[in-house]
């Protein structure tokens, strides 16, 4: 759960961010368990570091993508869209040459001709 960011020499985490997920990881963990004391500690410490008060509400974060709603007159349908188009055709599949059968190593005697 690193955030990370992209620069000109690859990617950079911002470590901060790590340690105070990590913390409220910590906290949520000691709070589940009951070890209050263990769970102020580092409560604390987020207050002090990170100005992060675990007892606050937190906003419910909005979702990037709103629902598509049809238009007007547009029927709705549960169908998943089609797929994009591979801009890619794919390989021919190409059929391996069997090699051929040996023919018989005995080859019978013609049968004789009769007058």
């Amino acid at each position: 759960m690193s955030r990370s960011s992209r620069s000109g020499k690859g990617e950079v985490r911002d470590v901060e961010a790590d340690y105070k997920a990590a913390y409220i990881a910590e906290h949520a963990s000691y709070k589940a368990s009951g070890r209050t004391k263990d769970a102020d500690a580092v409560a604390e410490i987020l207050r002090d570091r990170y100005g992060y008060d675990v007892d606050a509400p937190e906003e419910p974060q909005q979702e990037e993508e709103q629902e598509e709603t049809p238009e007007e007159g547009e029927p709705e349908t549960t169908a998943a869209e089609a797929p994009p188009e591979a801009a890619v055709e794919p390989k021919p599949t190409v059929k391996k040459a069997v090699p051929a059968r040996k023919a018989a190593a005995k080859k019978t005697a013609a049968a004789p001709e009769k007058d």
